[in-house]
């Protein structure tokens, strides 16, 4: 059974596969970069590493509550050697997804590789490298 990264963002469950996860920190402080697409917060510097730092609720289209507070935490992930933080609400562990342990492919608008239902949850399985490609314009 494969293993996954659970996480939040706003208000929905989403997964990441654990082999594109190399950690998860705080978000800390994020640079914003001028004239950067809207999906990118900025940039961070993690222990001496500048990494980009994406805002996964507006790349995803998640809307954020009204009265939510930010994201306040960075899954650092990886994928065809691009490294790049996604922020988010919460990591709240890994794991299997339940049954089925693997995600539909018919779930989901182009940056899911689909989603399975688990403790009666829908969770959505984020493609890494698909995000990767939508941000550097690779996947058009």
């Amino acid at each position: 059974m494969r293993s996954y990264v659970r996480l939040t963002v706003a208000t929905e469950t989403y997964a990441v596969p654990v082999e594109h996860v190399l950690e998860a920190a705080e978000l800390g402080q994020v640079r914003a970069v001028p004239g950067a697409r809207r999906e990118l917060l900025g940039v961070s510097n993690l222990r001496g590493r500048i990494l980009p730092v994406v805002d996964l609720a507006v790349l995803l289209g998640v809307h954020a509550e009204l009265n939510g507070a930010p994201p306040r935490r960075l899954l650092v992930t990886e994928a065809r050697g691009l490294q790049a933080g996604f922020a988010v609400d919460e990591v709240s562990g890994i794991g299997g997804l339940g049954e089925p342990t693997e995600p539909t492919p018919e779930s989901g608008p182009g940056l899911l590789l689909g989603a399975a239902l688990s403790e009666g949850e829908l969770i959505g399985v984020v493609d890494v490298p698909g995000v990767f490609d939508s941000l550097t314009g690779a996947g058009q």
